[in-house]
């Protein structure tokens, strides 16, 4: 979860698998491949006793003590979504006008707003099973609505071509489906959305390679 990016090259596709890993509750190693960046052991980036921040030279390796952590030309960014930001500024995975910027990240902090109410992080399995079966019963449908008119016939969310708002509602998507399999069975259209998304080369690629990490 920590690695290392080369400026201006492949946003696309480091952004893609990036973003694949957003919702786990567990972080899974990022795959970049070489040409695009250098990734560095899990045991190297969260040093244990024995072992110091000089593997990482910096003090400041971690900021606020979270992962993922991106470093660019020395500087180390944290924050999942800000870093998709980042890596999106200036590409027309954000939106190719200020306006669409402006809906591109709506879509994405309503997803996350959402997927940020769960309690990922609950010890007891009994609260734990309580509060997402609530959450998928009593407040995803009226969610899964409201996207589903926002997309109405169109092909992706905004405007006429993909954006990381697409990429970010197949990631949600694909993790809700696992704890509620029928969740999409009356959203046909979000579910082409998904499949769209999933066709995309290097994300049908990426899928095929990502590990599976239990939730």
């Amino acid at each position: 979860n920590y690695f290392f990016l080369e400026p201006n090259k492949g946003l696309c596709i480091c952004l893609l698998k990036f973003l694949l890993v957003r919702c786990s509750p567990v972080f899974q190693l990022l795959a970049i491949i070489p040409s695009l960046a250098q990734r560095l052991p899990v045991a190297e980036c969260l040093p244990s006793h024995k072992k110091t921040h000089s593997t990482v030279n910096s003090s400041n390796a971690l900021p606020f003590g979270k992962i993922p952590i991106l470093e660019v030309d020395g500087l180390n960014l944290h924050q999942s979504l800000a870093i998709a930001r980042y890596l999106t500024r200036n590409t027309d995975l954000a939106g190719k006008t200020e306006l669409e910027q402006c809906q591109v990240d709506a879509i994405v902090d309503t997803l996350d707003d959402f997927m940020s109410r769960f309690p990922w992080a609950e010890k007891r399995q009994d609260i734990k099973n309580q509060i997402f079966k609530e959450l998928l019963t009593c407040d995803a449908p009226p969610l899964l609505q409201s996207l589903d008119t926002y997309l109405g016939e169109n092909e992706w969310f905004i405007g006429d071509s993909v954006t990381w708002a697409d990429f970010y509602w197949e990631i949600c998507s694909t993790t809700l489906l696992v704890f509620k399999p029928d969740l999409l069975d009356i959203h046909p259209r979000l579910v082409t959305l998904r499949k769209k998304v999933q066709s995309i080369p290097a994300i049908a690629d990426w899928i095929l390679r990502r590990p599976q990490t239990k939730l």
